[in-house]
């Protein structure tokens, strides 16, 4: 008798080990802040076709620069330029150089910790402001990417007839009123074979800011505008690294797809209309910082 329990058991577990040898072992996602019932997953699709790389503008600024206001109206004036252009820009007020980014008293704070992120980490802590980015690019003749803001446009004209291997969208799903969470949608699809790692960088700017700020003639304006500041980052400032897997950084195959949910708190004091969410797909290794792809999602 038992040696027909011990056969039995055998079979058993043979046919256990047999059946869990063809089971398919699904792909790991590597996302930071998890939440429930939001989309989060990587296939392989057709390859879509190739698009331009928009143009990004990182702007370092701060309300007590008296030059800031040229380089605010510096990105206007780009934007005008170059209409059906896909365009973004985010304005960052860090909390370094004290002189020229304190907030005014009764002025909006518009200094993050984010912000002092980008500037020290990814702009090496220039010395003096207005300066910054496009696409975080190292631009032929350049030794740094914080340049000054008069090369932006001679910048842009190159970054905008160059193709991008990602094609990016991003997607407003739903906002609720009460809780003041708006739910986005981010999809990032490879035209053609990538095999540095990106990072899926998320931020949120707010426009339409009336507060304080030096004017180019010394002059103090109480009631400037403030246009797409950053406000928060809803990934880390360098951004999240998209993986195929839990060993795989990078490598990504023509066709391959991320789609990712995400939920954004929006600020009581902050206008839900004049915020939008900045999505970026970047790299962020010793080699390249490059925003490879940019889009822009507004929450009116």
């Amino acid at each position: 008798m038992i040696k027909v329990l011990k056969a039995n058991f055998q079979t058993l577990m043979l046919g256990l080990i047999i059946l869990s040898g063809c089971k398919e072992i699904p792909p790991f996602i590597d996302f930071t802040e998890k939440v429930d019932g939001l989309t989060d997953t990587t296939y392989v699709g057709a390859a879509p076709a190739a698009v331009l790389t928009a143009i990004y503008i990182e702007d370092l600024t701060g309300v007590r620069c008296n030059n800031c206001p040229k380089a605010a109206d510096k990105i206007k004036e780009i934007h005008t330029a170059n209409p059906g252009v896909p365009f973004v820009a985010m304005g960052i007020y860090p909390y370094a150089l004290t002189n020229l980014t304190a907030p005014y008293p009764g002025g909006d704070t518009l200094n993050t910790g984010v912000a002092d992120d980008i500037f020290n980490n990814v702009y090496n802590s220039p010395s003096a402001i207005p300066t910054g980015g496009v696409n975080r690019k190292m631009f032929a003749g350049e030794t740094s990417l914080n340049i000054s803001y008069n090369k932006w446009s001679g910048n842009a004209d190159v970054v905008k007839v160059e193709e991008s291997p990602i094609v990016l969208t991003g997607q407003l799903v739903s906002y609720d009123d009460v809780t003041r969470k708006a739910r986005i949608k981010a999809k990032i699809a490879f035209a053609k074979k990538l095999d540095p790692s990106v990072n899926l960088s998320i931020y949120l700017t707010e426009s339409k800011i009336i507060s304080k700020q030096t004017m180019p003639n010394g002059s103090l304006n109480d009631t400037y505008e403030h246009n797409h500041a950053l406000r928060k980052a809803i990934t880390p400032y360098n951004g999240t690294p998209l993986k195929i897997n839990s060993s795989t950084a990078g490598m990504y195959e023509a066709g391959r797809v991320f789609e990712k949910e995400f939920e954004v708190s929006i600020g009581s004091k902050w206008v839900k209309d004049n915020c939008a969410i900045v999505i970026l797909v970047n790299r962020f290794d010793a080699s390249s910082k490059e925003v490879l792809q940019a889009t822009e999602v507004e929450l009116k």
